[in-house]
């Protein structure tokens, strides 16, 4: 196999395209299962308090063994404790998974702002997630993807990291350059450079960007049902019914299908859909008030 990140563009998509369909969907297919172990490997360390990557205990730690459950905050730790840790590549898309999948411990969806529209211009990647009393924020512009020239601390492919704990903060961005990986420079260039032939996803963690790719958000819209309040609902709806000319509705069924919405959490919509066919439905979907809002870096 060619050592990608040594090829240009040019054989980089031509790779991509021999690549036999059976045999991308069969590394797919192990893939998702990976994660899956993973996942329901972190649900059980997490339900007893634990780390399901170094098996400590999640509030506490050791200086001398490095583990993403520091970002946590466990007991006693303070920023000097990251100096060595993200003075080495950590993996960057490793990280934000972890904290897409603790941050869904939590609430699912709506803790993760990874909207492109709420992303600054300057920045080749920006997402902004919360867990509890903690929020992280990650992002790189294409300055850091190069190294900041004459840097004598950043003159390497690098990331920035922000952690507020109850809005305070605790690493600021401008605090630590942190060298991505090689792995982390390959997946960049792919998303670069062939962008349309390949396609990240979060499994497990995905993020309010749901909104911005209308086939997620259908196969959402399928299984999704009424929330009990405002709090717990992972997006807001207002739809619009019309009639063909000359039809109307019925008060009485129109009251029944609330009735059934109550009862069963079928949204109204949907039912709308049911008893009224010819009916025609435009609903519109907006994210839901307590997003995290995402957090800008900006020169000194």
């Amino acid at each position: 196999m060619k050592r990608i990140g040594n090829i240009n563009s040019d054989e980089l998509r031509h790779y991509l395209k021999s690549i036999p369909p059976e045999y991308t969907k069969k590394k797919n297919k192990e893939q998702l299962l990976a994660n899956e172990k993973m996942y329901e490997e972190l649900k059980h360390a997490y339900s007893k308090g634990c780390c399901s990557l170094c098996g400590n205990k999640l509030d506490y730690f050791y200086p001398s063994e490095f583990c993403f459950h520091w970002f946590l905050k466990p007991t006693g730790i303070k920023k000097k404790n990251f100096n060595d840790y993200l003075s080495e590549p950590i993996g960057h898309f490793k990280l934000e998974s972890y904290f897409r999948w603790m941050a869904t411990m939590d609430k699912f969806i709506k803790n993760i702002n990874d909207l492109k529209s709420d992303m600054s211009d300057s920045k080749l990647k920006e997402v902004t997630i919360k867990y509890k009393n903690i929020e992280w924020a990650l992002n790189y512009g294409q300055t850091d993807l190069d190294g900041h020239a004459g840097s004598q601390y950043a003159n390497f492919p690098h990331f920035h990291i922000q952690m507020l704990i109850d809005g305070q903060p605790f690493i600021r961005f401008n605090d630590f350059h942190i060298p991505f990986s090689k792995s982390d420079l390959l997946d960049i260039k792919l998303m670069k450079e062939a962008g349309d032939l390949i396609d990240f996803q979060h499994s497990h963690g995905p993020g309010m960007s749901v909104f911005e790719n209308s086939e997620l958000l259908t196969e959402l819209d399928k299984i999704s049902k009424v929330s009990d309040s405002k709090e717990t609902a992972l997006f807001h709806n207002h739809t619009m019914v019309s009639m063909p000319d000359g039809k109307t509705m019925s008060g009485d069924k129109i009251a029944e299908i609330v009735k059934e919405s109550k009862e069963t959490k079928i949204p109204i919509r949907h039912l709308m859909q049911k008893y009224f066919p010819e009916a025609t439905i435009i609903t519109q979907v907006e994210p839901v008030e307590g997003m995290p809002e995402m957090k800008k870096r900006t020169k000194r």
